[in-house]
């Protein structure tokens, strides 16, 4: 892990109507760190992944993505600044439509202006690497959610990103399902890859975090190294919160 800042969020807010789902939240990600976002559901969290996505706009504050200010003004830029993005949804967001390979070499060729062969050659290497290169030629309908999320983790490393998002990846999935795409995120994280990610996997994080930022109501209230943060919480909130999630 490098001293280099990745991403820098500083004093942002977002409100939902009367739901203020972020209040004044200030975050930096080093290159090469692995950052678990923890809370209670509405705390924030995936709010704050898709603000640092570009997916929702703060009404206040800034976010920095490699020393550079996100502005949508410039909106040559800023989609180089999101093109460098990974993001992997909670429900996939395949096309039905597509093969598992058009699926992973479609932004490729439309948005990276790389030849058809490149992109395959590409989607096959990733696709290879999630262990699904025998899927290329299926529809998504045919794959369990597992198999779908891992297709969705290749598609976006398809597009070689600095930087990997995940919003609550395998929330979605049967537990028998969890196991899977936890391995192929662990693995990038052991590759260097920067994440942040999501999640409800305690064991995961706990494993697999540099550090664990844990939100409520959409307050940053304690943030630190993931063994300490799960050993010793500081806050009460966190301290009640570990109690009920790492008993069940």
């Amino acid at each position: 892990m490098s001293n280099t800042t990745m991403i820098k969020v500083e004093h942002i807010s977002k409100q939902f109507g009367s739901l203020k789902a972020l209040d004044d939240v200030s975050l930096e990600v080093s290159k090469g760190e692995i950052v678990c976002l923890l809370g209670p559901s509405g705390s924030g969290k995936s709010t704050l992944i898709r603000a640092i996505n570009g997916l929702e706009t703060p009404e206040n504050g800034k976010i920095y993505f490699e020393g550079e200010e996100y502005d949508k003004k410039n909106a040559t830029k800023y989609h180089q600044q999101r093109l460098k993005m990974g993001f992997v949804f909670q429900h996939f967001n395949l096309f039905p439509n597509m093969t598992v390979l058009e699926n992973l070499t479609l932004a490729q060729i439309r948005v990276k202006k790389i030849d058809e062969k490149q992109a395959e050659e590409t989607a096959m290497r990733y696709l290879t690497r999630v262990g699904l290169a025998e899927k290329r030629d299926e529809y998504p309908n045919k794959l369990s959610g597992g198999q779908k999320q891992r297709v969705a983790i290749a598609r976006s490393l398809c597009m070689n990103p600095d930087i990997m998002l995940f919003d609550e990846p395998t929330s979605a999935l049967d537990p028998e399902m969890v196991e899977e795409v936890l391995e192929v995120m662990q693995s990038l994280g052991k590759e260097g890859m920067t994440m942040i990610i999501v999640t409800h996997e305690m064991g995961f994080a706990r494993t697999v975090a540099d550090r664990v930022v844990f939100l409520e109501d959409g307050h940053i209230v304690e943030e630190n190294e993931a063994k300490a943060f799960f050993s010793h919480p500081q806050s009460e909130r966190a301290q009640l919160f570990l109690s009920k999630v790492m008993h069940q």
